[in-house]
């Protein structure tokens, strides 16, 4: 939390540095309370036990808005009772702050940020949609970010700045079978970066960007620089390709050396039945349990959007490839393949339904794990008046090591139903 308030400070000093207009304030108190029950609390494969969870949800959200200054930030503690004793009570806290200033004539710009929320520690898998602590840990992190806009002519814009992000991570209670010994790593991060854009038409738009980095862990400390470019064309309304190309340089303190090359290509057609979209990318990805991870990922998305809801499905296929020798992960190298279906529809004002049904299977070449996973949920919302809403959701997980054999997998169920109050 003391990164939280170094944040606000920073934001109030910049704050005191430019115009204050005509404010628009809201401050809004919320109460949720949900029961849960599970056929398999300790989400294990044997000696299934089942409980009902109590849980209690205050919270608060406050927005702030004027001429050079916005700020929004949202809190909840939230308490959890197993009533059989299965496990331990906690308290969880969720934060969500951030705020923007824009200060000399628009020129210099600060951002700050502020999260704390659970994380999964698997990239493959997030287990925080489907358990409140399977392969999870609370992860706090503050981002500090001064930078200027140059409008170097009518249409071509130069953002120079600086940003410093600091990642913590605490172990979450509740452990299971699946979850082992293993720790996130805490990273703090320096980097100074150029981006440039040229809009050639109002269609097609240019850009290159550098980035100069400084990162620490607890595990090593490395530098990075990055150079890319490319463009975006819209080739009709609703319709749009984009791609970038660049290379990555990293010098770690142990004496080695990576280059990769990584880019992010994608095209979204609107076919007036339903919108299409086809990406693909090379990156770093953010993962708690090592120091530089990269990730390869090919993604096709169908989305039907009506008047009273939304389905479609999507295809996505990663590889993560970790750098062994600085990872505390129990595996390296992960492939995974996951099918997503969706659905919600509103009924009516006040009523609406969802249906989301994944399946994926997870390859590595180390550790051990469930290779596959399935999982689906059902859901009915209903907004009362005075700003009171309920929900009554049916969830199912199941993890497997064959696909048409459930011998030795595990398998939990859950009903929760929510309501919530906003003051």
């Amino acid at each position: 939390m003391k990164r939280a308030a170094a944040a606000l400070c920073a934001f109030g000093a910049a704050w005191s540095c430019g115009t204050a207009l005509a404010a628009e304030f809201e401050f809004h108190p919320s109460l949720g309370l949900s029961e849960e029950y599970s056929d398999n609390i300790l989400e294990t494969s044997t000696g299934r036990k089942s409980d009902f969870v109590t849980r209690v949800l205050p919270g608060a959200s406050l927005l702030y808005r004027s001429g050079s200054l916005s700020a929004d930030a949202r809190y909840t503690f939230e308490y959890r009772h197993f009533a059989k004793g299965w496990k331990e009570d906690e308290e969880v806290h969720t934060l969500a702050l951030g705020g923007h200033a824009a200060l000399f004539e628009n020129f210099l710009f600060v951002d700050v940020s502020d999260s704390l929320s659970r994380r999964s520690l698997d990239v493959t898998r997030d287990t925080t949609t489907e358990s409140l602590f399977s392969d999870q840990t609370d992860e706090n992190r503050a981002t500090v970010s001064p930078y200027l806009l140059w409008r170097l002519a009518e249409k071509i814009t130069l953002k120079t700045g600086y940003r410093y992000t600091d990642v913590r991570y605490w172990e979450a209670s509740g452990a299971t079978e699946s979850s082992g010994s293993t720790s996130a790593i805490d990273r703090r991060e320096h980097r100074g970066y150029a981006d440039l854009t040229h809009e050639l038409t109002a269609r097609l738009s240019l850009n290159a960007s550098y980035s100069y980095g400084s990162v620490n862990t607890d595990i090593a400390d490395y530098t990075e620089h990055n150079v890319s470019g490319g463009a975006r064309f819209e080739y009709a309304d609703k319709c749009f390709v984009y791609g970038s190309i660049g290379n990555s340089w990293q010098d770690f303190d142990n004496g080695r050396d990576a280059s990769n090359f990584f880019w992010n290509a994608g095209v979204t057609h609107d076919f007036v039945v339903f919108t299409g979209t086809l990406e693909g990318l090379v990156r770093y990805s953010d993962d708690p349990l090592t120091v530089s991870t990269k990730e390869t990922r090919y993604s096709a998305t169908l989305e039907k959007r009506m008047d009273s809801g939304t389905m479609g499905f999507s295809v996505v296929r990663s590889e993560f490839d970790a750098e062994e020798t600085l990872s505390l992960a129990a595996e390296s190298d992960r492939k995974v393949t996951a099918i997503n279906l969706f659905t919600r529809q509103e009924l009516s004002s006040r009523l609406a339904v969802a249906l989301a049904l994944t399946g994926d299977k997870v390859t590595r070449d180390e550790g051990t794990g469930y290779p596959y996973h399935f999982s689906g949920s059902a859901s009915v919302t209903y907004s009362f008046p005075y700003e009171i809403s309920t929900a009554l959701t049916y969830t199912h997980t199941e993890y497997r090591y064959e696909i048409e054999e459930s011998a030795g997998g595990r398998q939990t169920n859950r009903v929760i139903l929510d309501v919530r109050k906003v003051f």
